[in-house]
């Protein structure tokens, strides 16, 4: 074969393979636009309600890191479903031994040196339940939902979704899915200055088909001897009422028990309830003057803010700025008799 023929044979062959190359690379991409196409496109909130579906009916396990103030503490959360009811076992990584079972409308609590218990509760208090059973078409009222971008999170793709308070009496949260399964990632709450209060992270995510074996072994099992606390009666409803309430938020608990710093002198509690946090407020005999008339500590996201006035004390306890706490205050009356 004469030189330039060879040549011309090799450069031919080049080019055929080349263009074979660029097609296939140009074909894959092209799928991969397409895929993404298809991909739906969702609204800040159903992002928010797909998470929700997600914590409630995927089996997972979640390692976290809670930082509050420059303190970080490790905990656990292992979830999942066994006879279509939803079971979830937590402990911290960190000291003593601490742990709870959520399963079957109770809630079993486990302490190092401590007598162990169980209490009648349908309530979620697991790690970012607050959200997880949030109503947040309900909560258009009270925030804006808007979605962020996306990010990587325990090695996971994510996408943030902001909840931004509308007034100046709730916080606002940042919160954090993995793309791919809907689970919560990360949870800032934030105050009106855009300052990260307290912060829950999750730094491990597993899921599974089945449910941990370990956790159907937890439902047949014996658990602590069930607690009985006291109905409240209507005749033990408090002697007092609050005359405003943020946007969103309910009345939900309104009775008097005893505290034992108050040894035997009964106390007028209010619960407030918002889907998110919940704020209690305490009303009694002014036991020990203040300097000034007013006591605010705050820790996180937390307050407590006590005020005296005349002979009485009350005390505001919960995750909302002190602006609502001392509203709340200025608001609360006695009943008429």
């Amino acid at each position: 074969m004469k030189p330039r023929l060879f040549c011309t044979i090799l450069i031919a062959t080049f080019y055929f393979i080349s263009s074979q190359l660029v097609f296939a690379v140009e074909t894959e991409n092209s799928s991969k636009i397409d895929v993404e196409k298809k991909q739906p496109t969702l609204s800040a909130v159903e992002y928010l309600q797909r998470m929700q579906k997600s914590y409630k009916e995927l089996n997972y396990e979640l390692i976290y890191l809670n930082s509050l103030q420059n303190q970080v503490d490790p905990k656990q959360l292992i979830h999942g479903v066994v006879n279509k009811q939803e079971i979830a076992y937590f402990r911290y990584l960190n000291g003593s031994m601490r742990e709870s079972l959520q399963f079957d409308g109770k809630i079993s609590y486990f302490e190092q040196g401590m007598q162990s218990y169980s209490l009648e509760s349908t309530h979620d208090r697991s790690v970012f339940a607050n959200i997880a059973n949030f109503d947040f078409i309900n909560g258009k009222n009270s925030y804006e939902y808007i979605i962020l971008g996306k990010g990587r999170i325990a090695g996971k793709k994510a996408i943030a979704v902001r909840m931004v308070s509308k007034d100046e009496y709730r916080y606002s949260y940042i919160v954090w899915l993995d793309v791919d399964s809907y689970l919560p990632l990360r949870l800032d709450t934030l105050n009106k200055s855009n300052l990260i209060l307290d912060q829950v992270m999750v730094v491990s995510l597993h899921i599974t088909d089945s449910v941990n074996p370990w956790l159907v072994k937890l439902t047949q099992q014996e658990l602590p001897q069930l607690v009985h606390l006291p109905e409240p009666s209507h005749q033990n409803a408090s002697k007092w009422k609050v005359n405003w309430l943020p946007t969103g938020f309910d009345v939900v608990k309104d009775d008097q028990h005893k505290l034992v710093m108050y040894e035997n002198e009964p106390v007028s509690y209010l619960m407030l309830n918002d889907g998110i946090v919940s704020v209690s407020i305490y009303i009694s005999t002014k036991k020990i003057s203040l300097e000034n008339k007013q006591k605010i500590i705050q820790r996180g996201s937390t307050v407590l803010y006590t005020y005296q006035k005349g002979d009485v004390e009350l005390n505001v306890v919960g995750d909302i700025p002190v602006a609502t706490a001392k509203r709340l205050i200025e608001s609360v009356t006695k009943v008429d008799e």
